[in-house]
């Protein structure tokens, strides 16, 4: 599913969701979709076979065990999937609002003036995905 460019789906998305933001939010949500997807089945697959058997032998139920084995083992790639999830998105939106011209961040790299402002804004919304994510997972994880 990753090796198609998303954008190209743009016509029947226009046709979905007409020509709107729901059209350009769709985009960066099915685009970010794959990577969480592929990333979380990943990491609650690896989780390893020995934590599952210290589990069995503490007589956890199978949601104790995956809420205090599986779950928090498998956080940092369901998180690394988070963020690939999100740079997608972003690539996604700001080169389907620059095809387009529909406005936004796309819109705004459009123009020649307002470039580089652009640019550096979309560099600090990663940055702040990126540090507001590891918050998150730092929470999620107090002891790593």
């Amino acid at each position: 599913m990753a090796a198609a460019p998303i954008v190209l789906a743009y016509p029947l998305f226009l046709v979905i969701f007409g020509r709107s933001a729901w059209t350009i939010i769709m985009i960066g949500f099915v685009a970010g979709l794959a990577p969480v997807i592929l990333k979380t089945l990943e990491g609650l697959t690896g989780v390893r076979r020995v934590m599952l058997n210290v589990g069995k032998a503490f007589n956890l139920t199978p949601w104790q065990q995956f809420w205090k084995m599986e779950f928090p083992a498998a956080l940092p790639t369901i998180f690394t999937g988070i963020r690939l999830g999100l740079v997608f998105a972003l690539i996604n939106i700001v080169g389907v609002e620059f095809l387009i011209n529909f406005g936004g961040l796309g819109q705004l790299i459009n123009d020649l003036p307002g470039v580089w402002a652009a640019i550096f804004f979309v560099i600090l919304v990663s940055v702040l995905f990126f540090v507001i994510l590891e918050r998150i997972e730092r929470w999620l994880r107090p002891g790593r």
